[in-house]
């Protein structure tokens, strides 16, 4: 967008340099201004076109690129229709003033110099200002598709599997292995209201293990899950706040709450055992002797 206004302005400078006379100075300015403000529709709708394309490109599976469509959809039509009432608005108003500053050029005696780039110059400067602003927002998508793809590729290597032992893709130094964990187990808790439980609960076990030689009172952290093609199902925030002897493990049977309206809940639930994928990642580990990293 920076090149693209650099691009008018210079366009401008360039339009200003075939006249003498005040007036058709003016008035070539007030033109332009006249037509960028009748443009600002366009701009909108390529606007909207690049941030989609980034947007669905992005998104890990088809609910999410569903949602982003429709996202963008919503928020560009309503840009559209701002840029559509203030270009119309502007336009008008400059148009106005061109009318004016033109008459008083053509009073002034001094004719404009009629030649291929005064007549053509603009409308095909505008032309390319679109169909470049196109191409760039065209190559950054491709960009940012490439770069997806490296991570997936790089996510893929690091990720563990239900039921596998960790692959070791991490330095000794990193926190996932000053505590790791594994899931070890995964099942489905429905309700049984005569117990008093009333939400259902996908249910983990979950492995933690000190690989320091400090003692560990509390650790925080992300566990995202995956499916087979490693798309992301969900994210869920794990704090275990139990003493972890160093070098030694616990097992935390935990539960997730299951809303059968969440399609990652619904998506985690249904996934089997041996296909899910999953990263953990710590965030903050308390030692016993009150240190913090």
């Amino acid at each position: 967008m920076g090149i693209g206004f650099l691009i008018i302005w210079i366009l401008m400078i360039w339009n200003v340099y075939q006249f003498t006379e005040k007036n058709h100075i003016l008035e070539r300015f007030f033109r332009l201004t006249e037509i960028s403000f009748f443009l600002l529709p366009v701009s909108a709708l390529v606007l909207t076109f690049v941030i989609g394309s980034k947007v669905i490109s992005s998104s890990a599976n088809e609910f999410e690129q569903a949602g982003g469509a429709i996202g963008t959809a919503i928020g560009g039509t309503f840009i559209t229709i701002i840029a559509f009432m203030v270009g119309i608005a502007g336009g008008i108003i400059m148009h106005l003033v061109t009318k004016k500053y033109e008459k008083k050029a053509e009073a002034s005696g001094i004719k404009q110099i009629e030649n291929s780039s005064t007549k053509h110059g603009v409308i095909l400067s505008i032309v390319a200002l679109i169909v470049l602003a196109i191409i760039m927002g065209s190559i950054s998508t491709a960009k940012h598709v490439a770069s997806v793809a490296k991570a997936k590729e790089e996510l893929s290597k690091s990720l563990q599997q239900g039921g596998v032992t960790k692959t070791d893709t991490q330095t000794p130094s990193t926190q996932a292995n000053k505590v790791s964990l594994e899931v070890t187990k995964k099942s489905f808790y429905e309700a049984d209201y005569t117990s008093g439980t009333y939400q259902d609960q996908i249910q983990m076990n979950l492995k933690l293990t000190n690989e320091t030689d400090k003692d560990i009172k509390g650790v925080e952290g992300v566990l995202t899950f995956y499916d087979i093609f490693d798309n992301k199902i969900k994210a869920i925030s794990v704090g275990y706040d139990k003493s972890i002897p160093a070098h030694q493990s616990k097992v935390w049977e935990s539960g997730i709450d299951y809303n059968q309206f969440m399609d990652e809940d619904v998506k985690l639930k249904d996934t089997e055992f041996t296909n899910l994928k999953y990263k953990w990642e710590v965030k903050t580990i308390i030692y016993a002797d009150g240190s913090k990293e």
